[in-house]
């Protein structure tokens, strides 16, 4: 069983290692990156990111979308990693202002990690 799990919250890509050391290293920031970016953000490739289209729905159903994208978004542009979990670091003073904060746990292939 793999033991590569990786738990990924409130991500910030301030700082990012252009010449990462290792393949868990690069893979981690990959999954960091695309975490954090806004989709239509990215001038050669305007799909990489996350939709933000669930911003002004109620929380459980933008809580709901932002899982969805989440794991599209990784599926497509990380393959490398499994997500294995999708949900939000309880906080209620960010609830109050309506700010979520997800908590991604992914599981990293085998083969790229030899």
């Amino acid at each position: 069983m793999n033991n590569h799990i990786f738990t990924i919250i409130g991500v910030s890509t301030a700082q990012i290692n252009w010449f990462p050391e290792t393949i868990l290293e690069e893979i981690l920031q990959n999954v960091a990156i695309l975490l954090t970016t806004i989709i239509g953000t990215v001038p050669l490739d305007r799909k990489l990111g996350l939709p933000i289209t669930f911003i002004d729905e109620p929380q459980p159903r933008g809580m709901m979308q932002l899982s969805i994208f989440v794991l599209e978004t990784l599926q497509e542009y990380e393959p490398r990693v499994v997500v294995t979990e999708v949900d939000f670091v309880p906080d209620p003073n960010a609830a109050m202002h309506g700010t979520l904060y997800p908590r991604v746990v992914v599981r990293i292939l085998d083969e790229y990690l030899v």
